[in-house]
């Protein structure tokens, strides 16, 4: 975005009209469908599609184009609105689906004995782990990261940065952990490894495991990664791997 602006400024000037286009879009949308799904839960819809609008536009609106800034935001919040009720209601209805596909993961993982933890699997693993989480929206790397920082704090300090419900960073936190393993596009071995950590280890445990060998290693081997996060250009994503293979007790 062509301003000056920081993320808290952007959002202090624009997340309430967003918020409102969002309620408006929504009962819109609930009204051309003859009503949603009651499983669909709307306060994650809402948050979500302001969420992503205004990551949108605050990255890409350019107002020397000459169109409004408010304009162009309603019509990001729309068309999330849109593509987020279908979404989340094809989710909903498919529920019992996904449970049995979890089944399915969790057997997966208790088969064989490949030795994923060797220093060579290892290796092959972490530059997935870099990718997953620079394929993350920025939001998410947000989230993800002070969940790895502090697990204690992290709802607080995202809903602090973020300007969002805690109902929808505690479902976005989920959601993240189980799209990483597609990100990361995983050998069998590493998806065995990572989905028995996600459901019954390190992930579920909530503990991060103490292995500052693996920190250390991480900051001698780690390869740069280039893009920026547009929300907190603070932030570390090389910091955030390192903190994800020890929390995945790697």
């Amino acid at each position: 975005m062509k301003t000056e602006w920081t993320w808290n400024e952007f959002c202090e000037l624009y997340f309430d009209s967003a918020k409102k286009s969002a309620e408006i879009y929504l009962q819109k949308q609930a009204r051309k469908l003859g009503g949603l799904d009651r499983r669909v839960d709307l306060d994650y819809v809402r948050d979500s599609a302001v969420l992503t609008a205004m990551e949108k536009a605050y990255a890409h609106f350019d107002a020397s184009r000459g169109a409004k800034i408010t304009t162009y935001l309603a019509t990001l919040v729309h068309n999330e609105i849109v593509d987020l009720v279908e979404k989340e209601s094809k989710a909903a209805a498919a529920q019992r689906d996904i449970d049995e596909v979890k089944t399915a993961i969790k057997a997966l993982a208790d088969e064989g004995s490949a030795d994923v933890s060797s220093s060579a699997a290892r290796a092959k693993l972490i530059p997935r782990l870099q990718a997953a989480i620079e394929k993350l929206s920025p939001s998410d790397q947000i989230i993800l990261n002070y969940y790895l920082e502090d697990k204690s704090s992290y709802v607080a300090k995202s809903v602090h940065a973020l300007q969002v419900s805690e109902n929808y960073i505690s479902v976005r936190r989920h959601r993240i952990f189980k799209l990483l393993p597609t990100l990361m596009e995983m050998t069998k071995a590493d998806y065995r490894r990572f989905c028995y950590d996600y459901e019954g280890g390190a992930f579920a445990g909530g503990g991060l495991m103490n292995n500052d060998s693996v920190l250390f290693e991480m900051t001698l081997t780690r390869r740069r990664i280039t893009p920026v996060n547009p929300i907190q250009p603070s932030l570390d994503l090389e910091i955030m791997v390192a903190r994800l293979v020890v929390e995945l007790g790697l």
